[in-house]
């Protein structure tokens, strides 16, 4: 036949290729550009879940075979049952159809109609922990909090998350060799009932043993004060992480290695003679033959002995701006450094230098011996201020607490006809600050909040009696999957015996890009006689603003500030408006704002730029 076939067509002189074409044509199969998927009789989760499983319903960017769409329709049965088997429905009833596109239609319409069918329920419960960490109150609750029980619905993600809690409760609390002796569900479709078997053997607690540093930074007796865990301690592996990140963040080291193995663990000698235990028999029974003791070796290579820092930027309260810095890391073995700092901008040129130590707490404590000297404007006073003190910066469960004492020397001219005054200030203080955030370069939820009080007095060596109190504070708070509303506040007060004599640093001025927006950078504050913005006594500053994402990380906000500086508690609080744009950078929320002040007839707007943080 096929013979005759060829013998035909070269009669008629038509090329082999043609018809081997033409024979494409005729038999290509047909395409579809898109499979519409229908699902009745069942709603979320279970809905859901059969729409992931189905195949027939999955996306796809070429078009398919008309072959392969009835091959995967044909797959649905199972891959139904299988999406509600773990929510306990083993037997559905499934009704479905497929409709082939008609005339220049190209979709193809697939129905499935769901019964779920009855619950299987679990019958038979054995749930359970073995061994010397049965009684563990970690594990007593990961049991507690379990959602399996008997006459309940078999729920496949109740047994897995069960047999997670009950595993992670064991091996952080130090048993290392906890197992499931009996793990499994039976299932039986014919009468829709469940028998369970879960069953963890904690074994054997394994606890630290010595810490070993292979360094030569620092005093081994110094460093190992970084470690947050003794000897004797139940093992826990995130403790290791949190000494590897301590240990990073000291900046004295450049790389960290731990090594901690459960097979080096040696079995420590047993603690106490055999009649004091049975006088009083220890909580772990296993004490009296002698713990295991997992030993923790790290190894540290040092990092460079300085670091240098060069950055810039801008922003519409200092203008351009530019800053030098040096870090000397390894002063000496009991982790002494020595920082140096250059800022220049418009409004501020100032140079800073630290001498710190560790102290406490040495991963989170230091005493610091600073020094500075600056020029700098505040309001329409440029001051120049020398300076040195002393800080104990410390840390607590929500923030940093920090007492100082600070004595300065300041040189400024508030315009009238005394010409250059000149002050000493001797006065200590002290900060508390708290912050918590999601994120602290980009928050989503957060607060910050910061109290100063510091104060001098001419009985100790300052010119002028003066206690300033001010304190901060700030909340972002989501409303939206895409926008946030952002609060600020600034409340502060001085009581002083001569106002005139109190510098220009120890006053407060406001208005700018992080207070109010549409006026200049500390351009609201009492003026003198010559219209000179020249500090107040008192302050009051309020902020709202909402921002929302329109593509990605760039959104859009709108804002309402208000806030004054008097020398009365009577505020004529200055307001402005307006709206920004926003870009939650790398580096921090970058701000660009066009604010209109409602109280400065000689304005119409001012551009705000800013870069940093939101708390």
């Amino acid at each position: 036949m096929i013979e005759r076939y060829r013998r035909f067509f070269k009669r008629r002189h038509l090329p082999l290729v043609v018809v081997i074409v033409l024979a494409g044509v005729l038999v290509r199969p047909a395409v579809a550009d898109t499979v519409n998927v229908n699902i009745d009789g069942i709603n979320d989760p279970l809905l859901a879940n059969v729409r992931n499983s189905l195949s027939v319903a999955a996306k796809h960017e070429a078009p398919w075979s008309a072959g392969k769409i009835r091959r995967l329709y044909r797959l649905a049965p199972n891959e139904i049952k299988a999406a509600l088997a773990p929510y306990g429905y083993y037997n559905p009833g499934i009704e479905q159809t497929l409709n082939e596109p008609a005339g220049d239609d190209d979709t193809w319409q697939v129905t499935f109609r769901i019964d779920r069918g009855p619950q299987t329920k679990v019958t038979a419960l054995n749930l359970g922990v073995r061994g010397p960490g049965d009684e563990l109150a970690e594990i007593r609750e990961a049991l507690r909090a379990s959602k399996l029980a008997t006459g309940k619905r078999l729920i496949h993600s109740q047994y897995t998350a069960t047999k997670n809690a009950l595993y992670t409760a064991a091996y952080e609390a130090g048993y290392l060799d906890a197992r499931f002796s009996q793990a499994a569900i039976r299932v039986r479709p014919d009468n829709n009932t469940a028998a369970i078997d879960l069953v963890l053997d904690t074994g054997e607690r394994y606890y630290f043993g010595d810490v070993t540093f292979d360094q030569d930074v620092l005093n081994d007796d110094f460093v190992r004060r970084f470690v947050p865990f003794k000897a004797g301690e139940p093992f826990d592996a995130e403790r290791l992480v949190d000494l590897q990140l301590i240990l990073s963040d000291t900046d004295y080291f450049n790389k960290i290695a731990i090594q901690a193995e459960r097979g080096q663990a040696e079995r420590e000698a047993p603690i106490g003679d055999w009649l004091f235990d049975i006088l009083y028999p220890p909580d772990d029974p296993l004490i009296s033959i002698g713990r295991l003791q997992v030993p923790v070796a790290v190894t540290a290579e040092p990092s460079k002995p300085q670091s240098y820092q060069i950055s810039g930027g801008y922003g519409t309260d200092t203008g351009p701006r530019v800053g030098l810095g040096v870090k000397f890391r390894h002063l000496n073995k009991r982790g002494h450094q020595f920082r140096s700092d250059l800022r220049l901008s418009a409004v501020q040129q100032a140079l800073q230098a630290s001498y710190d130590i560790p102290i406490a707490n040495v991963a989170e404590d230091k005493l610091s011996f600073t020094a500075n000297v600056a020029n700098e404007d505040f309001g329409d006073i440029t001051s120049i201020n020398y300076g040195i003190g002393a800080v104990r910066d410390t840390g607590w469960s929500l923030g940093r607490k920090r007492a100082y004492i600070n004595l300065e020397r300041e040189t400024y001219d508030l315009g009238d006809d005394v010409g250059d005054r000149t002050a000493t200030l001797l006065y200590p203080g002290y900060t508390i600050t708290l912050q918590k955030a999601d994120d602290l370069l980009n928050t989503r939820k957060g607060v910050s909040a910061s109290l100063d009080v510091h104060g001098g007095s001419e009985s100790l060596a300052s010119s002028v009696d003066f206690v300033q109190a001010k304190l901060t504070g700030n909340a972002v708070l989501p409303l939206t999957s895409k926008s946030r509303l952002l609060l600020r506040s600034q409340f502060g007060a001085i009581e002083v015996d001569d106002f005139d004599e109190l510098p220009p640093s120890q006053r407060f001025f406001t208005g700018g890009d992080r207070t109010v927006r549409g006026y200049g950078y500390q351009q609201i504050s009492p003026e003198n006689q010559d219209g000179d913005n020249i500090g107040g006594r008192y302050l009051a500053v309020g902020s709202v603003e909402a921002d929302y994402k329109v593509y990605k990380d760039y959104g859009v906000a709108a804002f309402f500030d208000v806030g004054d500086v008097a020398n009365t508690t009577s505020f004529d609080l200055k307001r402005g408006v307006g709206i920004g744009f926003r870009w939650a950078s790398p580096v921090g929320q970058i701000r660009l704002d066009l604010a209109h002040p409602l109280d400065d007839e000689d304005s119409d707007f001012r551009i705000h730029f800013s870069l940093g943080p939101d708390l």
